[in-house]
Parts: C-alpha cells; sequence; structure tokens
C-alpha cells in the first residue's frame, strides 16, 4: 500500500508539472504562435477574467506564444505580454508568418468575419450589428478588427492606401462611382472578382461579382487598410 502511494504521488506529481506546457520562445521546432478568433480579445496582465486588460487583440491578429497553461496562454504582442483565454486564439506549431505574410492573413480574416454577416438586412443609415448600409457594413467589419474608418462611402476611399483593380487582395475596400464619377457604394473585396457588401433596400449582405454586370461599369479601385 506505501508503495502504491508513492507512485500515486509521482504521478499527481508529474500531472502537476506537465499542466503548464513550456513553448521556448526562438527554439527551433518548438515555437508557436496564435491567431484570435474573437472580434475582440482581451489581454490580460493575470490568468483569469477579473485581472486588468492589458489591450485588446483584433480578430485574426497573430501573437507570439510563450507557454500554455490551464486554459489560458501566456503570448506577446508589440510590447506588451500577458495571458488570453484558450477559446478565443488557434494555437499554430511554427514561426510566426513575416510582415506579408501577416498582411495578407489579416486581409483574409476580414473576409471571414464579413461572412458571419450575410444575409443580415441593408437599414440606410445603419452601422450593424443586425443592419448595414454599405459603408455602414465596412465601417462596422473593420472596426470589429480594431479598425475605425470614415463612416460614409466616398470618404473611406481615402482610407489606407490605394491598390488599382488588377492588384485587389481579399479584405480590400471596393469603391464604386456614379454617373457623376462620385463614389457612392462600397464593399469587401473578397478573391475571385467577388465581393461582400450592403447593396440597396429591400436586399440583404451578400456576394456579388465586380467583373460581371453593373459593378464591373462602375468600381474605380481598391483601398487596402492592412
Amino acid at each position: 500500500m506505501f508503495k502504491f502511494k508513492r507512485i500515486l504521488a509521482v504521478i499527481i506529481a508529474c500531472v502537476i508539472v506537465f499542466s503548464v506546457v513550456y513553448v521556448p520562445a526562438g527554439a527551433t521546432g518548438n515555437s508557436s504562435y496564435g491567431i484570435v478568433t474573437a472580434s475582440l480579445l482581451n489581454l490580460r496582465a493575470k490568468a483569469t477574467t477579473s485581472s486588468a486588460v492589458l489591450v485588446q487583440l483584433p480578430y485574426g491578429q497573430t501573437v507570439s506564444v510563450k507557454w500554455i497553461e490551464s486554459g489560458w496562454a501566456r503570448v506577446s504582442y508589440g510590447t506588451a505580454e500577458g495571458y488570453v483565454s484558450l477559446d478565443y486564439i488557434t494555437i499554430v506549431q511554427g514561426e510566426m508568418p513575416n510582415r506579408n505574410d501577416s498582411v495578407t492573413s489579416k486581409g483574409q480574416a476580414v473576409v471571414e468575419l464579413a461572412k458571419k454577416y450575410l444575409g443580415k438586412p441593408y437599414v440606410y443609415g445603419a452601422a450593424g450589428p443586425n443592419g448595414f448600409d454599405c459603408s455602414g457594413f465596412v465601417y462596422f467589419i473593420y472596426k470589429q478588427m480594431g479598425v475605425t474608418l470614415n463612416r460614409v462611402a466616398a470618404d473611406q476611399m481615402t482610407n489606407g492606401k490605394w491598390v488599382p483593380k488588377n492588384a485587389l487582395q481579399p479584405g480590400d475596400i471596393v469603391g464604386f462611382q456614379n454617373r457623376s464619377g462620385y463614389i457612392n457604394h462600397v464593399g469587401i473585396y473578397v478573391g475571385n472578382g467577388m465581393m461582400i457588401h450592403s447593396p440597396q433596400t429591400g436586399d440583404v449582405v451578400k456576394y456579388e461579382s465586380i467583373v460581371t454586370g453593373n459593378y464591373a461599369n462602375r468600381i474605380t479601385c481598391g483601398r487596402r487598410i492592412f
């Protein structure tokens, strides 16, 4: 019986030790990073929901993972280091993507977030979450990503940097002009000549082509935010 108790004590000790999975920063083959899956994720000073919030991480943001313990990940983001809940982050083994890859992944994160609102009704002057006009939809999606854009379509096409039509990437804002040349509509480019947008009264947030039909004749350019 005494021997059994000693063995049981050793097993319990091992479980306690390995409840914290340490991921050495920069160690070859052992490095990892996380991708935020919540609209906004709190980076906290300690591994508890009552701890102070250091910063909020937008959907799709990548962070360096230091170690994992009891439902929390210790991560670094810029100069801040703290804890995030494992419920709202995907852990990926390997080196964190470089800056260019990160930009692309952020653009795709914009698209993935936009998809969640497909079918929501067009409501003039609304900026979500249960209804949108065109610029309200773009404004809302980027707001969830931690970026505050201008509110109306023409002004949103001054945010970020100019991108020609033939160089669009997922997540770029696409603008459309009326007969007078005024930009009166915007959407979010998703790739393959398609966008997600909130078109007009009586319609809903949906996919639509920017290379065929009415919008093909009205498109001006894109704006890249990330």
